[in-house]
């Protein structure tokens, strides 16, 4: 029975770069795949995961959204302890300034567009025109009072009318009342 060594069978490492100084396309590729896979390992290691700037706007209105409607059905007479969850459509957008300016002669029509900076110290950021807000799609109350017909009538009317959607996106529930043991 013949054994063969490692050493034997795979080349050296100085072969292997002899011929990397040789063949500079296999050099190129070998180095552009260890950039690949180094960037692969630390876009993993860097960031996990992350949110986006449009998920944190989102879930910060809605978690405002909660608290706003949360306290404001708290305040009406008999509606008890209350807790809220809001579903959004969407992230919302924010519109920036923009100079269009568009050309146009006998055969064609040429547009550019070009956004209006604003400098502050060093940092320049684009002219915020406005902001849009997600869509509402639908709210879930619960609380102590949502057994009482008036109680849920007024919570349903409080919130259709301060955000402005139908009453069948709005659900109002009684709490479960505390179990003692």
């Amino acid at each position: 029975m013949k054994f063969m060594h490692l050493r034997e069978s795979f080349p050296s490492w100085k072969t292997f770069l002899e011929k990397m100084q040789t063949d500079k396309k296999r050099a190129l590729i070998v180095l552009l795949c260890a950039a690949a896979l180094l960037l692969l390992v630390l876009s993993e290691w860097m960031g996990g995961k992350q949110s986006t700037p449009a998920q944190t706007q989102e879930t910060d209105y809605a978690a405002e959204l909660e608290t706003k409607l949360s306290q404001m059905i708290s305040a009406i007479d008999g509606a008890g302890r209350t807790k809220v969850l809001v579903t959004l459509k969407g992230s919302g957008e924010t519109v920036y300034a923009r100079n269009d300016k568009m050309e146009a002669d006998s055969t064609r029509t040429q547009s550019e567009q070009e956004y209006v900076l604003v400098r502050s110290g060093s940092d320049e950021t684009g002219l915020r025109l406005k902001t849009v807000t997600p869509q509402v799609l639908g709210v879930a109350v619960v609380c102590e009072g949502a057994d009482v017909p008036q109680v849920r009538q007024a919570i349903m009317d409080t919130i259709t009318a301060a955000l402005d959607i139908g009453a069948s996106h709005v659900s109002v529930v009684r709490m479960q009342s505390e179990r003692k043991n």
